[in-house]
């Protein structure tokens, strides 16, 4: 289990990537999100992704690693984008920037971005938008992957989301998941590792609720989070993606290397402007206050701090059998 200090991982999936066509600021840019999903604890969408990145590249899956999203249509606060079909996380990182500049001029924006592909850790955009000061809500929509509730086929995606309030001196609320029990990240980490789920994820092959995540991946189905509740607000996320970019909505998305062809929505909100209490100290107070009623409690994005202050000393994990292939 090694631990690779980030500045040495951040140069190493550099060159990788740069290897394979991607600009040097560009390749330096992805080399930094992946290691700081994986320094935040998110392994499955951190540098153990890159492998797979770099198959897509080396198979020429990614015709456009050098274009920014190009903009489609825009009103006041809302802009509509495609992009390209190119490197998710760049194209997701300049989504939740313009996001924030329309915020800056409207006070709330809204960018759309279709024909994306997959964004790597939902999180780093949440915490990008807490950092600068800004409420942000993301979500994505992915091809078909588990069932809708009382059906037994694929029919909706998990269609990860992030919501994010910024905190005092980084304590920030950073919600990010998937609306299957278990990302698909996490599912194969555990199956990897042969690790059983800590509460049930879905059912296997024969219908039965299991802990095993290869069982799940293999012949079974991962459940909806909250059972209908998760299976809902799967379909209304999907449907406000596919509506607001004019993208695929994901019973017209094919599974494949990278998600290719999502549907996303980024929206930022800038709160300062209403010349209320500070965003932060109102998340402070929140954080305060659930400290004192429920000590034992974990806010979000209280696990990914303790992680990253961990990488920062030790360096940061990646499976053997990855950094093997990485190197």
């Amino acid at each position: 289990m090694p631990r690779i200090p980030e500045d040495r991982l951040v140069s190493h999936l550099t060159e990788l990537l740069a290897r394979e066509g991607v600009s040097p600021p560009r390749a330096h840019r992805l080399a930094e999100l992946y290691t700081q999903a994986s320094a935040d604890g998110v392994y499955s969408h951190g540098v153990h992704f890159v492998p797979g990145l770099l198959r897509s590249l080396r198979a020429g899956q990614i015709p456009d690693t050098q274009s920014d999203p190009r903009l489609i249509a825009s009103f006041g606060a809302l802009q509509r984008y495609d992009g390209n079909a190119g490197l998710g996380a760049l194209n997701a990182e300049f989504c939740i920037d313009r996001a924030m500049a329309l915020a800056e001029a409207h006070g709330i924006g809204c960018v759309a971005l279709r024909n994306t592909r997959h964004w790597g850790r939902p999180g780093n955009y949440g915490w990008r938008a807490a950092e600068k000061g800004y409420l942000a809500i993301c979500w994505t929509n992915t091809p078909p992957n588990m069932p809708a509730w009382g059906g037994s086929a694929d029919a909706v995606g998990n269609n990860p989301l992030v919501l994010t309030a910024p905190g005092e001196s980084g304590e920030h609320l950073v919600l990010d998941m998937a609306l299957s029990q278990f990302s698909f990240g996490r599912l194969k980490t555990h199956r990897a590792e042969h690790q059983p789920l800590p509460v049930v994820g879905g059912i296997d092959a024969s219908g039965n609720p299991t802990t095993d995540a290869a069982a799940i991946l293999d012949g079974g189905h991962p459940w909806p989070i909250g059972f209908w509740k998760g299976s809902g607000l799967a379909i209304l996320l999907d449907a406000f993606a596919a509506i607001l970019s004019d993208g695929l909505d994901s019973a017209s998305l094919k599974p494949g290397p990278g998600d290719p062809g999502v549907s996303q929505v980024y929206l930022a909100f800038a709160p300062a402007h209403l010349h209320g209490r500070p965003a932060a100290q109102r998340t402070g107070e929140i954080l305060r206050q659930l400290a004192i009623s429920s000590p034992q409690s974990r806010y979000p994005g209280q696990a990914a701090l303790a992680h990253r202050r961990r990488s920062q000393i030790e360096g940061v994990y990646v499976r053997d059998d990855i950094w093997q292939e990485l190197s």
